[in-house]
């Protein structure tokens, strides 16, 4: 995600970074060659006196689609950082709580919560390889032991394994006495919303907007966007040619943007920036446990 002042109008006015004119650019170009070649055939080979009105009626309708397509694109995206905000909460307030409640008379209390910690501060960074189908163990080494990455290694779903790992260590801390059964239900009710945030986001990342939708919608608005300049020409002639680029860019730049956000959690430059959140996850973890560890 790029972050920027949303106050400095002059420079979001003229700013190329973030948008997607890039990537829409050569489609503009083409429709902005085929508005020349409708333009050249009005004045050179027959005049095209088409009435607009069909395009006016058809408009709105892909203006109302547009709107739906968009919506619904960010409406995925706004979820997708509510769940990341639950995931960095539940983390944080599950490493509260192992502070306040496991106790530190045991000899195995310091390195059990150590261990926890680490488990803990690994989630997140499984849960964004898991959305963005990677497996790099190398930034777990510090974290995880070689083992507990062995077991990753082998499993479907790393993060719900992550899990299981945590509630084996919370009930090795009841046997030992360290941990007391309703403080266990507290943190196994936080265990439950990392969970549940985790499905979330699974649900957001592998169910797609509908194809029959994308495809109409596309169909539909390449058509509108083609054939228009039949209704410029009579009326606006050579800027016929701009025109129909013009259309072509905003009808097509609003589809794009809610191609781009509707998975939120790629590497795009608009989508939710799930490296920060990690990090942030990791050195909150790291400041708990060295400071409430040193009173």
């Amino acid at each position: 995600m790029l972050n920027y002042d949303n106050k400095a109008w002059l420079t979001l006015l003229f700013s190329i970074r973030g948008s997607v004119l890039k990537s829409i650019f050569p489609r503009i170009c083409i429709f902005a060659v085929l508005s020349a070649i409708i333009t050249l055939i009005h004045y050179f080979v027959i005049k095209i006196n088409t009435p607009p009105t069909p395009w006016s009626i058809v408009g709105v309708a892909l203006g109302l689609m547009l709107v739906f397509r968009t919506n619904t694109a960010y409406e995925r995206y706004w979820e997708g950082r509510r769940m990341w905000g639950n995931i960095m909460n539940s983390t944080q307030n599950l490493a509260l709580d192992i502070i306040s409640y496991i106790s530190s008379d045991h000899t195995e209390s310091l390195k059990l919560k150590q261990k926890l910690f680490k488990l803990l501060t690994a989630f997140p960074i499984l849960v964004k390889q898991r959305l963005r189908e990677q497996r790099d163990f190398d930034v777990l080494k510090s974290f995880l032991t070689n083992n507990e990455i062995a077991i990753l290694d082998k499993s479907y779903n790393m993060p719900v394994n992550l899990i299981a790992m945590i509630k084996k260590t919370l009930y090795m801390c009841l046997k030992l006495g360290i941990l007391n059964q309703p403080h266990l239900t507290i943190l196994n009710a936080n265990l439950s919303d990392l969970q549940s945030s985790l499905s979330n986001c699974e649900r957001i990342r592998y169910s797609p907007v509908p194809l029959a939708y994308v495809l109409h919608l596309k169909g539909f608005m390449y058509l509108f966007c083609l054939t228009i300049p039949f209704s410029l020409v009579s009326t606006f002639g050579w800027w016929t040619i701009f025109f129909g680029a013009m259309i072509a860019y905003v009808f097509i730049g609003i589809e794009e943007i809610g191609i781009e956000i509707e998975d939120p959690f790629g590497d795009d430059p608009n989508d939710l920036p799930l490296d920060e959140f990690c990090e942030n996850v990791k050195s909150t973890l790291q400041d708990i446990f060295a400071k409430q560890n040193s009173l």
